[in-house]
Parts: C-alpha cells; structure tokens; sequence
C-alpha cells in the first residue's frame, strides 16, 4: 500500500478550489486515483446540496429586489374598448367620455390611459419588508457557507472511512495469509501424529474468521466508496480510486476554552440565528406600521376616442390618504404572529448557541480520545509482534501447539485493526473539530 503525507484534509473551501487543478467533468474519475483535494473540488462544482444553495441565495436576492420595488413609482398603462346601448353611458370615466346629447345610437369608445401610482410615506411598510428580505438574504449567505464546509467535511470523512475500509482488508488479507499457512503446518502434524484435532478445528475457525471478516472490509470499502461518490455528485455505483494519507506532524491543539471561542466568532450559525432575530423583529415592524395611514401621489393621462361620445385628451393627479379602520382582526392577527416569530427567533438562537457549544465539546473530546488510543494501539502492535515471534520460536523447539499460534496471529490481527481504526478515526476527528469550529479548515502535513 502506497503511503502518503497527509496535506490537503481539512483545506477551507476557498483553498481548495484555488489550490486544486480544474477537474474536467467529462473526465474518468475512475481511471486516476483522486485525491483529498479532487474530491472537494469536485465535489463543489457538482454537489446538489450546494447548488441548492446557490439557487436559495438567488432567490432571496429576488425577495429583496421586490421589496425594494414599493419605493419606486409605478407606471401602468391601461386600455379598454366597448359598445354601450342607446341609454347607457361608455365606461370610460371623466368629462371627456360623455354621451353627445342629442345624437342617438349606440356608443363606441377606446379609452386608453397612462397611470402613474407612487408611495410617499407609509410608516415604515416598506422599509420593514425592505430590512427583512435583506436579512433572509444574508441567512441564505450564510447557510450556503455552513453547506460548503459540511459537503467539504463530508468528502473528507467518505474519503477516510474508504482508506480504514482498506487497510482493514489489507490486515485480513494478511491473516488469511498466515492461517492458511498455520492450517497447512497444523494439518501436517496432525498427520505426523504430534498435533491434536482441536488444533486444525481451531486454525480452520481462525482462517473462516479471517475470510468473513475480509468480506466485511470489502463491503465496507464499496459503501464507503458509493457514499463518496454520492457527496461529490456523482453516481453512487461508479468505481472509484483514492490516495492513501499518512497521519500529520504532532501540532498544538486549541483548547477547549479556545475551541469554544473560535467557534462563537466562526459558526456560520451564530450569524444567521442573529439575523433570523432581525429578520423577526422587522416583521413586528411592518405588521405595527399595517394600523397607520399611507400617503400616494395617483396621476394619469390618456384619450377617449369613439362614436357618439365626447372625444379627447384627460389628465389629472392627487394626493391620496388611505387609513385603515376596520380589517375584521386581520391586522392584529398579523402582528400577534410576528411577536410569536420574534420569540421563537430568540429562543432558536438560544438553541443554535448551545448546540454549537455541544458539537464543539464532543469533536474536541474526540480529538484527544483518538490520540490516545493511536498512543495506547502502537505499544500493543509491536507486543504483539513480539508474542508471535516468541510463540513461532516455542513452535519450532516443540513448546508451542498449533493453537497457541492462532491466538498469537489473532491477537496481532486485532492490535493492528485497532491502530488502523484510531488512526483514521484521529483523522477525522481532526476534519470534524475544524467543522465544528467553522474555521477555515487549515493544511496538515506536506504532499
């Protein structure tokens, strides 16, 4: 197994898309072994979850852009046409438009009319509206950033769980390996007469062990592999190759204290809990403004032409007041829900807060207990090594059975699948205190 240093787990999202080459999406991903750093960066070019994003940043820009609209004037043009009875007046309005007395028949008319409407002062209706849309703009900014760093976080753990997947299988391999070759000598001696049929019994359990639990390992490197390709964007059931990682240098971890402010400053969560509260509160303002008049300017022009009516040019404008007097509670109903969505937006930033506070405490704990098991798991593997050794020695001066082998072999197949699963169980916990920082995740060893 090729064995490289550890360099681009937990790159920031930016970085990776500067330090990567360009992937072309027509290429065959499963023809080159893809790196850490491929992985993101195609994966931010083709995961749903982040072209979702992208599209709900998009859309909350419209929302913005139609509450701004209100401030501007409106212009509409307005046209109709109609024929009337000998006793009934067109529908065109005004002095122009009138019947010609005197002249009977029916009365043809086109009326066609440029209005123009424009909003002088409401009490802040608009500005609310205004305020609140650029607040779910800037949660949408936000939760697109939250996105990139967990499809980046979720590359990085995919790619790990398939190279734990492997050395699992290359370590059974090895198992399958020398209990073949204990059966083999087990077998033999049972046949020269100086080994007893418990000891084949039991080599032939070791070597069915082994080979059960080689096909759990290629189970779980395929799962690992489809989930990959499904974070990336692509179709889970494509064949992938990956790059092999090597654990960083040793580096000074932030504390726990540390980690928690970091983390308070960094959260794209912490941010948008806060303008979900803005967002709420102009709510409660735009629904108070609803009780309050509304000044508009309302001017139009236009002509009536037609047979039988009086032809010609109108125009007219004023100044409109429009007070609200009864509404049937709608307006009260309006603002009640906006004060409910204030309270709510508080206690969720409240919530949000402390389950950051949580994901911190419990990736900052994994970090330290997976360095610990590495630090306890190499002195058990090299025991390990040593006891089989030992044992193999007893074996060939006739002081050892064949099943005092197998338990040597087993227990160094079990030292080693636990330093394989602390390794890359470190390497994640790394990527998932990073992520649950919200920091920009920073290059660990060197390529």
């Amino acid at each position: 197994m090729r064995r490289l240093i550890l360099a681009p787990l937990l790159v920031s999202t930016l970085a990776m898309a500067e330090a990567a080459p360009p992937l072309d999406q027509s290429a065959d991903l499963e023809a080159q072994a893809l790196s850490l750093a491929d992985a993101i960066a195609f994966a931010q070019k083709n995961s749903p979850r982040l072209r979702a994003a992208r599209a709900a940043i998009e859309r909350a820009r419209g929302e913005e852009q139609a509450a701004f609209a209100p401030f501007l004037p409106e212009v509409g043009l307005l046209s109709q046409s109609g024929v009337t009875s000998d006793n009934q007046g067109p529908g065109a309005a005004g002095p122009t438009g009138f019947i010609l007395t005197g002249t009977p028949g029916t009365h043809a008319y086109t009326q066609t009319e440029l209005q123009l409407q424009w909003t002088l002062y409401d009490f802040g209706r608009r500005a609310g509206r205004k305020n609140q849309a650029a607040a779910r703009e800037r949660i949408a900014e936000l939760q697109f950033a939250r996105a990139q760093q967990t499809v980046e976080f979720d590359v990085t753990a995919a790619y790990v769980n398939i190279l734990l997947a492997r050395a699992s299988l290359v370590v059974q391999e090895d198992a399958i390996r020398q209990a073949e070759a204990t059966l083999k000598d087990a077998r033999a001696q049972l046949k020269g007469g100086v080994a007893d049929p418990s000891d084949v019994l039991r080599a032939e359990v070791q070597l069915s062990e082994s080979r059960d639990a080689a096909v759990n390992a290629r189970e779980a490197e395929l799962v690992a592999i489809a989930q990959l390709n499904n974070v990336m964007g692509r179709d889970s059931a494509l064949p992938l190759r990956v790059l092999d990682l090597d654990l960083p240098p040793p580096e000074r971890l932030p504390s726990l204290a540390e980690s928690l402010q970091v983390a308070a400053a960094h959260r794209p969560e912490s941010g948008f809990a806060r303008q979900a509260v803005v967002a709420a509160q102009e709510g409660v303002a735009t629904a108070k403004a609803e009780f309050l008049p509304r000044f508009f300017v309302r001017a139009s022009t236009g002509r009536v032409d037609g047979e039988h009516v009086l032809t010609g040019w109108q125009a007219g404008a004023g100044l409109h007041l429009e007070i609200p007097l009864y509404t049937g509670g709608r307006l009260s109903g309006d603002l009640h829900s906006a004060e409910a969505e204030v309270a709510a937006a508080v206690a969720d930033q409240r919530a949000i807060l402390d389950a950051i506070s949580l994901e911190v405490n419990r990736a900052f704990q994994s970090v330290v207990a997976a360095g610990q098991r590495i630090d306890l798991s190499r002195p058990a593997v090299a025991h390990a090594l040593e006891n089989l050794r030992l044992m193999r020695v007893k074996y060939g001066n006739g002081d050892a059975t064949p099943t005092d082998i197998v338990d040597a072999e087993t227990a160094l197949t079990r030292s080693r699948q636990r330093l394989n699963s602390a390794v890359y169980t470190y390497l994640v916990a790394l990527a998932r205190l990073d992520y649950a920082m919200g920091r920009e995740q920073r290059p660990r060893g060197s390529p």
